[in-house]
């Protein structure tokens, strides 16, 4: 298996969930004794006993490299707005207006360029591992380059699940086609309260998940955040 960024031996599992979220939720002290318990499609209550689990990666998609020094500025940015939201006084609810200014003060553009960033990696991590029918060479450009996804957009959604129940998770991607070609495909990834929807869509697609994403090349200073 090659790397799908920049072709080298694929020697790294990036995280289905980063390991910050899972610590944020579950605090540090995962081992076998207190273990958390994973549901997918395959089984349900199977006990993990790290972070560092394989069973909490995907299969090896992507190399070292890319997988630490090249996407490490995209990971840390997405945990400081992952923290920030999910940490915020008062809370963060439906219709919230996020000032990014106070996540990144002095950067918001390339810091909200590098969330992006973080979520073109897990969303291509999904496209190799799943072999669903989408180019990826346009993903890998985009992080090699460090310009946005064009077809890319996210949205920040809150008052998913029980509100009694933490867990983080991430869906299956679904997709839509028209004349046999791939128009638009979604997914979740959640964090106790938080989700982010990913979506890309072809610029035909006129979506109601599309209405309050955000796009690098049209972002502001403030995102708003859509209720459940």
């Amino acid at each position: 298996m090659k790397c799908w960024i920049c072709g080298a031996n694929a020697d790294s599992g990036e995280h289905l969930i980063k390991a910050s979220d899972l610590k944020s939720v579950f605090g540090p002290g995962i081992t076998q004794k207190a273990p958390l318990y994973l549901h997918n499609d395959r089984a349900r209550n199977q006990a993990v006993g790290s972070i560092k689990s394989r069973t909490l990666k995907y299969t090896p998609v992507i190399c070292s490299y890319c997988n630490n020094e090249r996407t490490q500025p995209h990971d840390r940015a997405w945990e400081k707005l992952s923290e920030y939201l999910r940490t915020r006084q008062p809370p963060v609810q439906r219709g919230s207006s996020i000032r990014l200014s106070r996540v990144f003060p002095g950067s918001v553009h390339l810091s909200m360029l590098w969330v992006h960033m973080f979520f073109l990696k897990q969303f291509g991590c999904l496209i190799s591992e799943n072999q669903i029918p989408l180019a990826i060479e346009p993903f890998a450009q985009a992080i090699l380059t460090e310009t946005a996804h064009p077809k890319v957009n996210i949205a920040f959604w809150t008052d998913l699940g029980p509100p009694d129940r933490r867990q983080v998770g991430r869906t299956h991607v679904q997709t839509a086609q028209l004349h046999g070609q791939i128009v638009y495909a979604g997914w979740f990834y959640m964090v106790d309260r938080l989700a982010v929807n990913v979506m890309y869509a072809e610029p035909e697609e006129h979506r109601k998940g599309l209405v309050r994403a955000w796009h690098p090349s049209t972002i502001g200073k403030r995102v708003v955040v859509v209720g459940a």
